[in-house]
Formats: C-alpha cells, sequence, structure tokens
C-alpha cells in the first residue's frame, strides 16, 4: 500500500471562514502563501485568489456584496 497525499481526499476549495482567516494570516501575519496552502490542503492559486478578493473587497466595497446595505 502506497503512502503519501492522497488528491482524491484533498479539499477542493477553501470554505468563506477558511478564505478570511487565510487572507488575514497572509496580510496581517505575514504567512508565506504556499505555507497557508499546505495548512489548508489546497493548491497556492485558492490562496492567492481569497487574498486578492479581500484585497479588493477592501479597496472598493461598491465591487462586492461586502457592502453594508443602505435602509
Amino acid at each position: 500500500m502506497r503512502r503519501g497525499f492522497d488528491p482524491d481526499a484533498a479539499p477542493k476549495d477553501l470554505t468563506f471562514k477558511q478564505q478570511i482567516s487565510a487572507a488575514w494570516a497572509y496580510h496581517v501575519k505575514g504567512v508565506d502563501q504556499h505555507t497557508l496552502a499546505a495548512l489548508y490542503g489546497v493548491n497556492q492559486g485558492r490562496i492567492s485568489a481569497a487574498c486578492k478578493a479581500v484585497d479588493v473587497a477592501l479597496k472598493d466595497p461598491k465591487a462586492t456584496n461586502a457592502a453594508p446595505q443602505e435602509g
């Protein structure tokens, strides 16, 4: 029997909470994206996308659904 990484058992995407946590760790704590990818068991592209989405939301809240609703 072969040991090691099982690609079928790996998560394919991050939850919203994981995306926020990963982006926080990257932007605030300075954790490298490849380190976060290894911790979450996803590829580095997923971490990069999460960090970019948070960046965009913080710079322009109107560009996303993150803006508070008026009224």
